[in-house]
């Protein structure tokens, strides 16, 4: 038999209301997490592999002597020292925040991999010698490159970021222009379809020795160069993907009395947008590609030219230096195209997949 102790005074139904331990056993208890319980999201072993390798990639860089003579060598460790500490307190605040944990999560694996290879090119070559100049460089001599030379590669980067982006916007506009008309307008296409299938398809360095003899200076070669490189995709795209638009839409348009400069621009062009950014795609490769050619045998100022000229004076670490710029200069000019490509075709996320 079960038997039921009497209720006390401080059991009150009040009491019972205030309390939930209290409350009957067919009333369900309800509570609100409190602020000091929010989610907390602890570091994964990734990120404690990663950052266990870039502190010891400081510690050896910092109390290992060098093999190979360069100035400041602890200039070095102690960027890798204040990076470790930057990826620690990146790891402390992600600790109590989920989008700052989703990117750390993100990138922890490339941050990993990058502190092995640093780990590995500083042991290889400025602690052990096993890879000796001039041919292979340390990273104490990469750094002393940039303090050097900063001042000249900053202008080479200059002069070849105003030989891109004046080429890549004629080639870009001419090419909107030829594809737009050519897939428009049956007559224009019936004269420009034989250049596009002759020229078009030409690598631009062949036609190197012809356009700095007919050119009036190298760096107009270059910009007609770099153009040619983009010309080309960006026309033959635009024309395949105004070709590939629903006739239906056009129907529609006309239906409602639209003229031809409304079919043009706002049927005909918005249709064919993701063709048009797979050919400025392309042709912000070839754009580059023909950069790099026209720089090296044409032009006195840019990276490319650059590059040449330290690998005449065997200077190998100052040619890193600027194939290291130029690798940055061409993934900043693809993730910018990739931003510009997402916002104006956002609408098409919940069609395909990216």
């Amino acid at each position: 038999m079960v038997t039921t102790a009497p209720v006390s005074a401080a059991e009150t139904p009040d009491a019972a209301a205030a309390s939930p331990s209290a409350a009957s056993p067919n009333t369900v208890a309800t509570s609100v997490p409190s602020p000091s319980a929010a989610r907390r999201y602890p570091p994964t072993l990734g990120f404690v592999l990663s950052w266990s390798l870039w502190a010891l990639t400081a510690a050896v860089t910092l109390a290992v002597p060098d093999r190979l003579d360069a100035a400041s060598p602890q200039a070095v460790g102690i960027g890798f020292a204040a990076w470790t500490f930057a990826f620690g307190v990146w790891g402390i605040v992600a600790y109590g925040r989920r989008g700052v944990t989703v990117l750390l999560r993100h990138w922890t694996p490339w941050i990993g991999v990058l502190a092995a290879w640093m780990l590995l090119w500083e042991w290889s070559t400025a602690k052990t010698g096993w890879l000796i100049p001039p041919h292979f460089a340390s990273p104490q001599h990469m750094l002393l490159v940039f303090y050097e030379d900063g001042g000249l590669l900053i202008s080479c980067t200059w002069h070849s970021l105003v030989l891109l982006l004046t080429g890549f916007a004629i080639g870009v506009v001419g090419g909107l222009i030829t594809g737009i008309a050519t897939g428009w307008s049956k007559a224009v296409a019936y004269w420009a379809n034989p250049l596009l299938q002759t020229i078009g398809p030409v690598p631009p360095a062949t036609l190197l020795p012809l356009v700095f003899i007919l050119s009036p200076s190298t760096y107009l070669g270059s910009v007609f160069m770099v153009s040619l490189g983009v010309w080309f995709p960006v026309a033959f795209l635009t024309r395949v993907g105004i070709a590939g638009v629903v006739r239906g839409y056009f129907d529609v348009a006309q239906t409602l009395g639209a003229s031809n400069r409304f079919l043009i621009w706002r049927v005909a062009v918005p249709g064919a947008l993701p063709s048009i950014f797979t050919g400025v795609f392309m042709g912000l490769y070839a754009s580059l590609a023909a950069l790099a050619v026209a720089e090296l045998l044409g032009v006195k100022n840019g990276l490319g030219w650059y590059i040449q000229w330290t690998k005449g004076w065997a200077a190998y670490p100052r040619m890193y230096a600027a194939i290291l710029i130029m690798i940055v200069v061409a993934s900043t000019a693809i993730l910018g195209l990739f931003r510009l490509r997402n916002r104006a075709l956002a609408w098409q996320k919940d069609l395909v997949r990216w």
